[in-house]
């Protein structure tokens, strides 16, 4: 017999001389086995526990979600019942009292009139006139909200609790707003009525539970609408009290007893953005948790299972015992190889041995062991997973390259690297960090699901490299990438093609209709661009209307020519936005690799001066760069690039311009104006470079430079003691919309230490246009720090009464052509008396600019206007001139040519 059979054949005489020296062994295996069944039932208890607070995290975030989303969509359906209101009470008003909504129902003008209600009630309660005709004549005097109106007790939208409507045979919500003469007597209200089930009927959170609840609430938490998840929208109010809500927002655990049917909710509440009013979801423990307790009822199923597994496991092991000597350093042995694998694990690990090949490589390896987390990686059970070869478990394409890393851990000792695993065609494929480690002859292998982190990292350099409007790659993402393309076509001796593309008029649909249609227009010309250049370049966005495409590989010049001609004519082609078409155009300037630059700043000069060769021609047009270009568009475009470096290395300065009142000749307030002083022409006039700073968006920058010099010199007259009086700085529209402004103006003022009464912004009329909600948010938000809104050279663009009446302006400055017209038309004197008029209605100061004679001065005086500004007064000067105006009385000094004034 040989050594090693004799070695094994003495172990079973070994092991039974175990059992007699120690016979308490014997129980080893029940002990350990209830150990085990204790541990194992701690453990199930434990996941189960965890198991439910992630449900219950759940429920809070979809309950928090769903709040959200019927919050959000609530104020919009408010918001526009809101408008309907406003739009009735300026119908009215227009009509002279005298509206008829009858005659307007059935065309379309409102929603469903089924559904809702519009009517006028007039000072006595009668119904004047309504969508639905037999409700004309119905007294609503008794209603509370038109008793909350006729009390003078409502701001603006008063919104009711539900009553019974017998026009609807059902319950209503009344909105209404009061409609007041010129001098706040109430004439009427005007009024929305909607079925109290339309508050809920629009939206279908698709609930898991037939009695969750989605429930429109009053800030005071007074219900307005409620509906069942069934989707009946039974209107059932399942709150015993109204409930108080300490947050804007939230989510928490209500106990059965807060509600009619006694069943306990997770509760979700959101304030609706500009109305007193809270969305509510209430979502069922009892349907939260079903799964739960189904779990938990097949766990405790498994625990006793196992507990039966471990008695007849205790009762073998007994008997078998006497063999637990000899496999004792094979299960040491298993037992370090899983601690090895398992110290550094979160999710899945796998042990695998290698199969040789005659040459003595590893030619493949088989899977020994795992955990049931493998499951989720591989798609194939612990059972069926054991035994099985490694290479089996990857597609053949990447087999090779899945055992040449295993080959490179059992070499070095250990591999950890980063991969995307797709386990099938059905599932997304995920991030998973690998780690092996070599162990004895085999392999510990360790899977760590990383999707979540990978996919935040790879969210960030989108966020750098992407454009946040159109997801087309932006100017950071052409300098990082450009660079290697031309490096990679000279090496191969390829032609690269550069179009610069610029929409011809596009700011005029931003500013006749908003940029919200802006930028829509914006996506579905990016879409466009895209869909030509298919595979075979990049489109990236410049900002704003500016866009470049990159054809690399490019087979000829004819090639890149019917490109931009393609690009020409589709994006010539309307663009619908909200039913409405809008028309633009494209001028294109084309440079090719290594033609007209070998470099990116080379090739994108050249194709922007393309481009703008292209737009002198009459836009719409391709331009290829050639040397000859017209001097005009060269010479454009070094303004532009000096313009910029002028920006970067400060060379602009401020001079001042005052305000004076019409009548004691104070100094009331100076207008900061810019003044670019250029290293070899001098002083730039404005008109030269304003225009291209608009149209290039350097207006911005110069926006912001001008902001901060104006508060740094009023710091400085006020640190030298000079009596500061407030400043004007001019506002481009592209500065205003940019949505800077607000932070800047704040952080000027901090960093100064300025009141904000010594600031004030001139913005112009094309303003007002546009986002007119958005423009009164950032306007609101301006004045609530205390700064003066002024219009410039108003009665040059587009305003009207009704935007004058809607933002909060203080100043009116007339445009000088009035002020020309006061001495050289009939008219002239009729037309200033009525923008004086307008002023005087809506509570504005009027500024007079252009005043260059006295005879314009005398005039200006005897219709009362209340400011002058102009040459007559005095020419724009630097700050240093103007500090003896300061330091004086303050009377500004106008000489004898103005002794009225003094």
């Amino acid at each position: 017999m040989s050594t090693l059979r004799r070695k094994y054949a003495r172990r079973p005489q070994h092991a039974f001389a175990f059992l007699r020296e120690r016979p308490l062994a014997v129980f080893a295996w029940p002990a350990g086995c209830v150990a085990l069944g204790i541990a194992v039932s701690v453990a199930l208890n434990a996941r189960l526990s965890t198991e439910k607070e992630a449900l219950q995290a759940k429920a809070f975030s979809q309950a928090a979600s769903l709040a959200a989303s019927y919050a959000e969509q609530i104020g919009r359906v408010v918001g526009n019942l809101d408008q309907v209101t406003r739009s009735v009470a300026f119908q009215f008003h227009e009509s002279g009292g005298r509206l008829q909504l009858e005659r307007q129902a059935n065309r379309g003008i409102y929603p469903d009139e089924s559904a809702l209600n519009v009517g006028i009630v007039d000072r006595h309660g009668k119904v004047a006139t309504a969508l639905l005709e037999q409700a004309r004549g119905m007294d609503l005097s008794g209603r509370p909200w038109f008793a909350l109106h006729r009390a003078g007790e409502a701001g603006g939208l008063a919104i009711s609790a539900p009553h019974f409507s017998p026009l609807h045979g059902q319950a209503t919500v009344n909105f209404s707003r009061a409609l007041r003469d010129a001098e706040g007597a109430l004439e009427g209200v005007a009024f929305v009525s909607v079925k109290q089930a339309f508050l809920t009927s629009f939206y279908d959170p698709s609930l898991d539970g037939p009695d969750d609840v989605v429930a429109l609430l009053t800030a005071d938490g007074a219900p307005l609408a409620s509906s069942l998840g069934d989707a009946s929208h039974r209107q059932v109010n399942m709150l015993k009290s109204a409930p108080r809500f300490p947050t804007p927002a939230g989510v928490a655990s209500f106990p059965g007893d807060r509600f009619n049917d006694g069943l306990a909710r997770i509760v979700a509440w959101r304030t609706v953005e500009r109305y007193p009013l809270v969305s509510y979801v209430a979502l069922t423990e009892q349907t939260v948790f079903a799964a739960h307790e189904a779990k938990q009822r097949e766990y405790r199923t498994a625990i006793l299972v196992i507990d039966l597994l471990l008695a007849c496991l205790a009762l073998v092991g007994m008997g078998y015992s006497v063999r637990l000597a000899w496999r004792k350093r094979q299960t040491e042995a298993i037992k370090d190889t899983y601690r090895l694998a398992t110290d550094n694990a979160q999710e899945a690990f796998f042990m695998c041995r290698p199969v040789f090949d005659a040459a003595g490589a590893a030619a493949d390896f088989i899977i020994e062991d795992c955990n049931e987390a493998v499951l989720a990686f591989t798609r194939v059970s612990r059972r069926d997973l054991i035994g099985r070869r490694l290479s089996r478990l990857y597609p053949e394409s990447r087999s090779a390259a899945a055992l040449e890393a295993y080959r490179g851990a059992l070499e070095t000792g250990f591999i950890e690297d980063e991969y995307l695993l797709s386990v099938d065609d059905a599932a997304p494929s995920r991030w998973v960090q690998r780690r092996i480690v070599r162990s004895a002859d085999g392999l510990a292998v360790t899977l760590r699901d990383i999707n979540e982190a990978k996919e935040h990292e790879i969210s960030l350099s989108r966020m750098a490299n992407c454009d946040a409007l159109t997801g087309l790659p932006n100017r950071h993402w052409l300098g990082h990438n450009v660079p290697a393309c031309l490096a990679q076509a000279a090496r191969e001796k390829t032609r690269v093609a550069i179009l610069f593309i610029d929409l011809d008029d596009f700011k005029n649909i931003n500013n006749t209709r908003g940029h919200a249609v802006g930028d829509a227009v914006l996506k579905i010309a990016a879409e466009r661009m895209q869909a030509i250049i298919g595979l075979r370049g990049g489109v990236a966005r410049l900002g704003g209307d500016e866009f470049t495409v990159i054809y690399d590989r490019l087979p000829g010049d004819a090639v890149a020519v019917a490109l931009a001609e393609r690009m020409l004519s589709d994006l010539a082609q309307p663009f619908v936005v909200d039913e409405e078409e809008h028309m633009v155009s494209a001028s294109i300037g084309l440079s090719i690799f290594p033609d007209h630059g070998e470099d990116m700043q080379t090739l994108f000069r050249h194709a922007d001066v393309a481009m703008y060769a292209a737009k002198a021609a009459g836009k719409n047009g391709l331009q290829i760069y050639q040397p000859s270009l017209s001097h005009q568009v060269v010479a454009k475009l070094e303004m532009k690039y000096a313009l910029r470096h002028a920006i970067d290395h400060d060379q602009f300065v401020l001079h001042y311009q005052p305000r004076v009142d019409a009548h004691s000749g104070e100094l009331l307030s100076m207008e900061a104006l810019v003044r670019w002083i250029h290293p070899s022409r001098g002083i730039v006039p404005p008109m030269e470079f304003i225009p291209l700073a608009e149209e290039s968006g350097l207006i911005v920058d110069i926006g912001a430079l001008v902001l901060e010099k104006a508060c740094a010199q009023i710091a400085a007259w006020r640190a030298a003691g000079i009596p500061a009086r407030p400043v004007s700085v001019n506002v481009s529209p592209k500065h205003f919309s940019a949505g800077c402004l607000l932070e800047q103006v704040r952080a000027c003022l901090k960093r100064y230490d300025l009141p904000a009464s010594l600031l004030e912004l001139e913005i112009t009329e094309s303003c007002m246009l546009g986002d007119g909600d958005w423009i009164s948010r950032e306007m609101s938000a301006l004045k609530a720090m205390g700064i003066r809104i002024s219009v410039d050279d108003f009665g040059t663009g587009y305003s009207s009464l009704a935007q004058l009446q809607r933002l909060d302006i203080d100043v009116l400055k007339v445009d000088r052509a009035f002020t020309m017209d006061l001495t050289g038309s009939r008219h002239g004197v009729a037309f200033f008396k009525t923008i004086l008029s307008i002023a005087e209605v809506l509570g504005l100061r009027v500024v007079a600019e252009g005043v260059e004679t006295e005879q314009q001065l005398q005039i200006l005086r005897q219709l009362a206007c209340h400011e002058l500004q102009g040459y007559f007064i005095s020419r724009p000067v630097a700050a240093a001139d103007i500090e003896s105006h300061l330091r004086k009385t303050l009377n500004f000094d106008l000489g004898g040519r103005a002794l009225a004034l003094a």
